[in-house]
């Protein structure tokens, strides 16, 4: 056990070296060293070519983080279903190299995200299935960078903040030092082929959403549900 050694100075006591530091500064040291070591999250809105034209696409008010655009007069209710396209894996440059099985569930849990959420507002059909196509949305989307939770950094921060409340204290939520994340690419057409909506988003892992520091891709997973959530509002918003 350490002794603290106080030594007098003027009319002070002054701690020296042989003082135990305290627990917190010990954890907040610690963590800053796996934020260091873990690197950043690295997910952004991406220009990878997926989508034809990103000029005129833009954050807003709401969403400044993201490139959306949508088209002058489009109106949701001008259309009675919905075409999704299987998502694609169209990697930014610095994306991680995936494996195929990995590509598969990702891909699939996103377009189970916009089924889902689209067919909350217009039924969902299959391609063959949209006569003219004149009254059918075309949605395609892609995945274009992910990354992968690391359990074995964001244990420690969560390990602590438990300690903490149960030990009668309050810790601040820390951020996750490893999260995973999403970001994605998405696109929708008339029967014309005009662009409607497009889309460039994405979101990285956060304190309150424990479940997805301690599994592979459960950050990225809700980073789909986000993205498709945002798709529906800006449908629906429309532009006058």
């Amino acid at each position: 056990m350490l002794r603290q050694t106080p030594v007098r100075s003027g009319n002070r006591f002054v701690a020296v070296l042989g003082d135990p530091v305290p627990p917190l500064v010990i954890s907040l040291a610690f963590i800053l060293l796996l934020l260091i070591l873990s690197g950043c999250a690295g997910q952004g809105a991406t220009k990878t070519g997926f989508i034809a034209d990103y000029t005129d696409m833009k954050p807003t008010g709401d969403h400044t983080d993201d490139l959306i655009y949508v088209r002058p007069g489009f109106a949701l209710n001008q259309y009675q279903a919905a075409l999704i396209d299987p998502v694609v894996w169209h990697p930014v440059g610095k994306a991680p190299h995936l494996k195929d099985q990995v590509v598969a569930r990702m891909t699939s849990a996103f377009r189970a995200e916009l089924v889902q959420q689209v067919g909350k507002s217009l039924p969902i059909v299959q391609a063959g299935a949209c006569g003219d196509g004149s009254h059918v949305l075309h949605i395609r989307a892609a995945i274009t960078n992910i990354r992968r939770s690391k359990w074995y950094y964001n244990i420690v921060p969560m390990v602590l903040g438990l300690g903490a409340s149960a030990a009668g204290g309050v810790l601040p939520p820390i951020p996750p030092p490893a999260p995973g994340g999403a970001s994605e690419e998405i696109e929708v057409v008339n029967g014309h082929g005009d662009v409607l909506v497009a889309i460039s988003t994405y979101n990285n892992g956060m304190p309150w959403n424990p479940v997805g520091q301690i599994t592979p891709y459960g950050h990225a997973r809700r980073a789909f549900h986000i993205a498709s959530n945002l798709l529906v509002l800006e449908m629906k918003a429309g532009r006058s």
